[in-house]
């Protein structure tokens, strides 16, 4: 892979936005909430033009990463909040490394294509190190608030920040908030009927770690993403049964003799679970997997974003700009794409609009946006809560429109045809599709090495 840097400055383009133009003559002042991949990223790109931003990173954790940060705990951190990340002892990634990472910072050629959380979290600190980002962020550091300044327009966002070892609190003004906060933190806990009288445990996969605690028990996984489908698979050999319960189609592959799959459950009643399908059986627990809300807790009343149906994020245009306010940045809201690629592109063309250089549509022109991408969603037979649910073709079409609209070096074809063979090859082989390995030979080939066995 060929490293790609970009300056742009489209202003021989682009007249510029109203935004870029109130704020043209100083340096804009960038707060970035959070310091996983996404905040990252767009600290990467905030230090590459000092003379047009300067930006702080406020991170609760005392280290990079975010989300990739495994941690033995469960419930609360150290300093009593809600554990952010979800990652289990042996999680392994469900996207090969070779559409995984940032496009012109790729992983270790050695590691094999499906890697570790722990080789993530190794390839972002690379990446923070690189860039020299980590004298940018401000560690053990919340942000309790953010929220529009009605007195001076010339710094629109009052954000209230605590250092959690101190307890000392401040309020900082910033032309632009950055919100790479993640949504994988706060679990959706289903409302089954029955449930408060199941003999068993309940819990969500959020608090899940290790198979040790399972041995020899019957488990329901509900859900079948990415997180049910590993779970199930890695309890297998540790339980007596395992049933993949989901609303969609059974995968049509081999599976441990021991994994069973069924419809979603219907409802409990004591130790029986009642699936859809008409089906019944005994369980000793019940693992939700059932994914994450969209939760935005600093956020003040006053920013005039609204989350419906837990997992849509509103008034948004292109999955990122705050329509209302487009200086209120949201990093990584897409699903079912690689959200780092997603997520490099996305920096840039928000940070064009911030300094000018790209001229944002009316607001009337993007709500109308925002509803007809909504309405597609409903018509591919989705959920509402779908609304920044992508895949492939939309993923296509999103960073394409992104890249185009601030002049950027587009995505290689084989990243999105690697995606669309992972996929396959994820719902042909679903217990084996980890070991194969991917080689990019050029921006449009890449080679399939089949496991061995």
């Amino acid at each position: 892979m060929h490293s790609h840097r970009h300056s742009h400055r489209h202003s021989h383009r682009h007249r510029h936005s109203p935004i870029g133009l109130f704020f043209r003559m100083a340096a804009l002042r960038v707060a970035v909430v959070g310091a996983g991949a996404a905040g990252l990223c767009a600290s990467r790109f905030l230090a590459a033009q000092p003379d047009v931003f300067h930006h702080d990173v406020f991170e609760m954790a005392s280290n990079v990463g975010g989300l990739w940060v495994y941690t033995d705990q469960t419930t609360k951190d150290s300093y009593g909040h809600d554990v952010h990340t979800s990652m289990y002892e042996h999680l392994c990634t469900n996207f090969p490394k070779e559409v995984m990472g940032f496009p012109d910072f790729p992983f270790s050629d050695k590691l094999p294509s499906f890697i570790s959380h722990r080789d993530v979290r190794a390839y972002l600190e690379d990446y923070a190190k690189a860039f020299d980002l980590v004298k940018y962020v401000k560690f053990n550091t919340i942000v309790q608030s953010v929220m529009p300044s009605k007195d001076n327009a010339k710094t629109p966002w009052r954000v209230c920040v605590k250092q959690l070892a101190t307890n000392k609190e401040e309020v900082l003004t910033y032309d632009a908030v950055v919100v790479c906060n993640g949504h994988y933190s706060k679990p959706i806990i289903p409302s089954i009927p029955g449930a408060n009288t199941f003999h068993g445990k309940i819990l969500h996969s959020h608090y899940y770690r290790t198979p040790d605690g399972f041995r020899d028990q019957t488990v329901v996984c509900l859900g079948a993403g990415p997180s049910g489908t590993d779970i199930a698979l890695e309890l297998a050999p540790y339980v007596k049964r395992v049933i993949l319960s989901s609303n969609d189609e059974p995968f049509p592959c081999a599976m441990p003799s021991n994994l069973e799959q069924l419809a979603g459950i219907e409802s409990i009643e004591n130790g029986t679970i009642a699936f859809k399908d008409g089906e019944k059986r005994m369980a000793d627990v019940v693992m939700l997997c059932t994914g994450y809300e969209y939760v935005y807790p600093f956020l003040a009343p006053e920013c005039g974003i609204e989350v419906k149906h837990r997992m849509r994020v509103t008034p948004i245009y292109k999955h990122l700009l705050h329509i209302k306010h487009p200086s209120l940045v949201f990093l990584g809201l897409p699903q079912q794409v690689p959200p780092l690629v997603v997520v490099h592109y996305q920096v840039q063309y928000a940070l064009s609009v911030l300094q000018g250089s790209v001229t944002l549509p009316s607001e009337i022109e993007m709500l109308a946006d925002e509803e007809s991408n909504f309405r597609r969603q409903l018509v591919l037979g989705r959920k509402p809560h779908n609304a920044h649910k992508l895949g492939l073709k939309l993923m296509q079409e999103y960073v394409q429109s992104l890249t185009s609209l601030a002049d950027l070096k587009p995505l290689p074809e084989v990243i999105f045809s690697l995606y669309e063979t992972n996929g396959r090859i994820r719902r042909q082989k679903l217990a084996t599709f980890k070991n194969y390995n991917y080689k990019i030979v050029s921006d449009k080939q890449f080679e399939v090495i089949e496991p061995s066995c």
